[in-house]
């Protein structure tokens, strides 16, 4: 196949970089790498959580025939990976000059280039069209055009067993990442993908999502991620994918993110979505206070959601919930009321550490700046956020005393159990509040979970930032 040109008649060389996928196989690298091959594009992939790059010189940036590339894409999903992708971004400036071309991919894109001048452009979609011109091809001019229904290419990445693992029942599984939407129905004030997709959400045709599926099993994998940001975004189309996948394959399990206002409104399928291999969901708590699940633009109260974990439970489906405890509206009441509500609801085992670090971010045009009533401060370029304080400079203390303990859980040096006894400890202390004394239960490790642990709203750890500086 002859090598693809851009409109000013110069091969295009690429170089795609993933940071962070929530420990997943990036299916945005396997993507690209589809829309690359069938457009006769020379290319290059580089999962930097997996194969960890330094980019301190121009061999990190050279591809397989040692050329450098003439584009680079990040690809910035989420936080996390901005801070790291924007480190490479600029990196790869000082580095190779003028000469390249630097691509923000993904939700994160519009923060990315107004946090980094390293960056040429920002794009939230990888349709191929769409890439294909951010490189400067005309798609219609392309050697040949990428199918709709092509598999994602996944050839050139790390196994999936360099990836994030089911542990359940005391095995591990080999773990696939797919997704059925493309967007979401809902607005929630503090999350990034309303600024790109403004409510509305894509169904992916099931037999797309179907192939997929297939070609993980083939891989090796046991266990699917289903990564939309609302796994009931479309409930019609979710069931019948869950429903034919367990059909081909009945020993396929698989975990899903779910709002709590979807577990009590659709409260009549989790019975049959148990029975089809539904071992956990993710599910966006964010906080056990009204007041801030309002601010949030949340959709559910603090009794919604211990109806969504009494009704979860009931059909043997366990609730990993993520949290927002750090917001400007947090006060101390609130945040002992969110600790204990973790005892009080045996939560120890479904909850990371990390997500008790949480602080707010208010990135580029967030939702949560229309709160008028609360002040916000200068765009951070560095921390991808508008700057915010508490009223209480002590819960601001706490948040950096819980980050460092989040830290030392997800390093191996404190077990989950004693990270959270530890945090409870110190946020009476921090509050000069006599410690309520609680007996707590040791781990016994039996709930279902990915062996990855940070999530994408967390700030990157020491050592992901210390790799590349």
């Amino acid at each position: 196949m002859k090598t693809q040109q851009n409109s000013a008649g110069k091969t295009v060389r690429v170089l795609a970089v993933s940071t962070y996928e929530l420990g997943h196989q990036p299916l945005v690298l396997a993507r690209l790498a589809s829309i690359f091959k069938s457009s006769g594009i020379d290319y290059e992939l580089c999962d930097n959580s997996v194969e960890r790059r330094s980019f301190t010189s121009e061999e990190d940036f050279l591809l397989g025939n040692r050329l450098p590339p003439t584009h680079i894409v990040i690809s910035v999903p989420m936080h996390t990976a901005t801070r790291l992708g924007n480190e490479i971004a600029d990196r790869a400036r000082e580095t190779l000059g003028t000469s390249v071309e630097i691509i923000a991919l993904g939700v994160y894109s519009k923060v990315a280039i107004a946090s980094s001048d390293s960056y040429n452009l920002a794009i939230s979609s990888d349709d191929s069209d769409t890439i294909l011109r951010a490189l400067g091809i005309d798609p219609g001019q392309a050697s040949q055009r990428p199918a709709a229904a092509a598999l994602p290419d996944r050839s050139t990445l790390p196994g999936l067993q360099s990836y994030a693992h089911l542990i359940a029942d005391g095995e591990k599984q080999l773990v696939g990442y797919v997704e059925t939407t493309v967007g979401c129905a809902h607005m929630c004030r503090h999350c990034p993908i309303p600024v790109v997709f403004h409510g509305r959400f894509k169904a992916i045709p099931s037999k797309v999502v179907l192939s997929q599926i297939d070609q993980l099993y083939q891989e090796g994998a046991r266990h699917i991620t289903f990564g939309d940001p609302d796994f009931l975004n479309g409930p019609t189309h979710s069931l019948k994918v869950a429903r034919a996948m367990h059909e081909a394959h009945p020993d396929m399990t698989f975990d899903a993110t779910v709002k709590v206002e979807h577990v009590l409104e659709h409260r009549n399928i989790w019975g049959e979505l148990n029975e089809l291999g539904l071992r956990f969901i993710v599910s966006a708590f964010e906080h056990t206070s009204d007041h801030i699940l309002a601010k949030l633009g949340k959709g559910h109260t603090r009794a919604e959601i211990i109806e969504a974990l009494g009704i979860m439970r009931e059909k043997g489906i366990e609730v990993r919930p993520s949290f927002v405890p750090f917001t400007p509206w947090t006060d101390k009441d609130s945040l002992i009321d969110l600790v204990e509500f973790l005892f009080d609801h045996d939560l120890l085992e479904s909850v990371d550490p990390v997500q008790l670090s949480i602080r707010l971010l208010v990135p580029l045009e967030s939702l949560v700046l229309t709160e008028t009533e609360t002040k916000f401060g200068e765009w951070d370029p560095e921390l991808l956020s508008f700057e915010w304080h508490s009223n209480d400079p002590r819960i601001d203390q706490l948040q950096l005393e819980w980050a460092s303990v989040a830290e030392d859980s997800q390093a191996g040096r404190l077990n989950a159990t004693d990270a959270f006894g530890l945090m409870r400890e110190t946020m009476y202390r921090r509050f000069d509040i006599p410690i309520p004394k609680r007996v707590t239960l040791p781990s016994c490790g039996s709930k279902p979970r990915l062996s990855e642990s940070w999530f994408c709203c967390a700030e990157p750890t020491k050592s992901q930032l210390n790799h590349l500086r």
